[in-house]
């Protein structure tokens, strides 16, 4: 395997990683621009990422966030609609400034202790 392709995979592994991590926030500014299905949800996701997710692993977080008053579902043509609440949304802008503190945090650790080109 040559070096692009071992540090392509790498960089998969590690946007996957980050994305099913921070599935819930992902999930979240996606609905706070607007209303979806799951499948859009998994779609969008692969789009944006290059990630392909299984159903397993957005349905169980996507009932979390419903239990949690965060996001409520709708049905239409057999479809269940997923929208942010008002509480979704305040969460959202919370768990998103923590995200940004948590990453800036990270990157200047890591910044003081390796030299990057």
């Amino acid at each position: 395997m040559k070096v692009i392709e071992k540090d392509a995979v790498l960089d998969e592994r590690i946007i996957e990683k980050q994305v099913k991590t921070f599935l819930d926030i992902i999930i979240l500014a996606l609905l706070n621009r607007r209303s979806m299905h799951g499948y859009k949800i998994l779609a969008t996701i692969h789009r944006e990422f290059g990630i392909l997710l299984s159903p397993a692993s957005l349905y169980p977080q996507l009932h979390l966030l419903e239990e949690n008053k965060l996001i409520e579902p709708s049905f239409d043509k057999g479809k269940t609609i997923y929208c942010l609440t008002s509480k979704g949304k305040e969460i959202f802008e919370k768990k998103f400034n923590a995200y940004n503190l948590s990453f800036q945090i990270m990157n200047n650790f890591i910044k003081n202790r390796v030299e990057i080109s």
